[in-house]
């Protein structure tokens, strides 16, 4: 059956009534209404003090790890931000099984017959087994403080690599800086001072040269006198 004309002016006044909130702090206030845990999301559902100690967390991480630029400040308030987290989960955790520990012990009944001693050793019994919880709600709390705690140590991890990184980088700059003034003073040309004239030394006298020694007298060739022929032996054939 189609709307009448009057119902539809209706709806539309009703729903210009409904337009929800318009401030900030009603539209602050109004994103906080889904809030349970704050374990999850980016952080904008946090509890005001839960906000406030992230911010904390945040500086003092950037201090203690000299963090700087903006990926060093993301990385130090994302550890803050995993540190808030991990500890809610594990408080969360731990109040929840008190309280699941004292129902337990409150409820408890002693079987018909047991002694007082038996009962407290029964009781003890059931207050140990209630420390586990097996619901999916203390499912979800250690699962996601495991989370926090993976994504606090990888922020730590990548917060220090980038600290080596920059240190690294540092000493690099400041050896090619102090390389570059080396070779600029190497290179620079300084007014020589002056000095006095070396003195010439005196010149040395050459030794005086030796006369050769006179040329002994060469002698006679010896031609001896022969008055007539004379016979020379002469050996005929292969030697021996």
């Amino acid at each position: 059956m189609p709307a009448t004309e009057a119902q539809i002016l209706a709806n539309r006044r009703n729903a210009a009534l409904s337009t929800g909130p318009k401030t900030p702090e009603g539209k602050e206030q109004s994103r906080r209404n889904a809030l349970k845990h704050g374990m999850t999301g980016d952080g904008v559902v946090l509890a005001e003090a839960d906000a406030a100690e992230v911010d904390r967390r945040a500086a003092a991480f950037a201090r203690e790890t000299d963090a700087s630029g903006e990926i060093g400040l993301a990385l130090a308030r994302n550890a803050a931000l995993n540190s808030v987290r991990m500890e809610r989960a594990a408080d969360r955790q731990t109040a929840a099984l008190a309280e699941r520990v004292r129902r337990v012990e409150a409820e408890f009944v002693a079987p018909e017959g047991a002694s007082a001693e038996e009962a407290d050793m029964l009781r003890s019994e059931a207050a140990r087994i209630a420390m586990f919880d097996p619901s999916k709600e203390a499912g979800l709390a250690r699962k996601y403080e495991a989370a926090a705690e993976r994504g606090f140590f990888r922020a730590i991890k990548e917060l220090r690599q980038l600290q080596r990184s920059t240190d690294v980088s540092a000493i690099a700059k400041a050896q090619a800086e102090a390389a570059r003034k080396s070779m600029g003073q190497m290179a620079s040309f300084f007014p020589a001072e002056a000095k006095a004239p070396t003195p010439a030394r005196p010149a040395i006298a050459a030794p005086p040269v030796a006369a050769p020694a006179p040329a002994k007298a060469a002698l006679p060739a010896w031609n001896p006198a022969f008055n007539g022929p004379f016979d020379v032996p002469i050996t005929i054939g292969r030697p021996r």
